[in-house]
């Protein structure tokens, strides 16, 4: 069996004043709802978990009905931050997710262009590591500054990597190390996989998607609804 766990606590400051971008409508759904469906169309994944405010718990659970999400079957409250989102969800799928094989797949929920096809492959390879991630190689030159004005070093591109969301964990051993790790720890992290990364883990990298964007930005919202509408019109 494997879950997946959608991360929609964030309040999305960057798009301004308004309805968190995992709300926005886009291509007559909710952003949420494209996000979801992509899960509830994916064989490989059988229950879905997703961390949420409390205030916008009940219009999931309405959405959920709505658009026959039925692999939904967890609502977490949503975290102080990235980290403790990932803790409440991972435990929402306890009653459902036991066996030492299952995997786990946390998402954005602000990523609603994820393909089914990578989403499988992020499980599959489960077999040969504990932790897989998609990235796409970094094409434009890199540079560091530690001001934030002037450059003081360039960075070989040709070993940079791009890390995207989702990414895929056995879920056993994953609940178990965020559930061991302090408190005071998980703040100081950021991505999916930077804590098993710092404790040791394999993390294997598979090829990414351009499409699978993350909302960010207004613009972006637009970019998505322009794929999303392709995409049904050559569906």
């Amino acid at each position: 069996m494997n879950g997946a766990v959608i991360l929609s606590g964030g309040s999305g400051s960057r798009m301004g004043p308004g309805i968190p971008k995992q709300y926005q409508v886009i291509a007559e759904k909710p952003v949420l709802v494209h996000t979801i469906k992509q899960f509830q169309h994916c064989d490989a994944v059988d229950y879905i978990a997703v961390a949420a405010v409390q205030e916008w718990q009940d219009q999931i659970l309405q959405w959920k009905t709505e658009y026959g999400l039925s692999k939904l079957q967890a609502l977490a409250p949503a975290g102080e931050d990235r980290q403790g989102s990932i803790l409440n969800g991972l435990r929402a799928l306890k009653p459902f997710l036991s066996g030492q094989e299952d995997g786990v797949v946390v998402q954005d929920a602000a990523r609603p262009l994820t393909g089914g096809g990578l989403i499988r492959q992020l499980l599959e390879g489960l077999r040969e590591a504990p932790c897989v991630l998609p990235v796409l190689p970094v094409t434009d030159t890199a540079y560091t500054s530690r001001d934030g004005q002037w450059v003081d070093g360039l960075l070989d591109r040709s070993v940079l990597y791009a890390g995207q969301a989702p990414e895929a964990f056995r879920y056993q051993d994953y609940l178990r190390l965020y559930e061991e790790t302090p408190e005071e720890t998980l703040r100081a992290m950021s991505g999916s996989c930077q804590l098993p990364y710092s404790r040791g883990w394999k993390v294997k990298m598979l090829p990414g998607e351009r499409e699978n964007i993350k909302i960010t930005y207004p613009s972006d919202l637009e970019l998505c609804e322009k794929w999303l509408r392709e995409r049904e019109t050559t569906g």
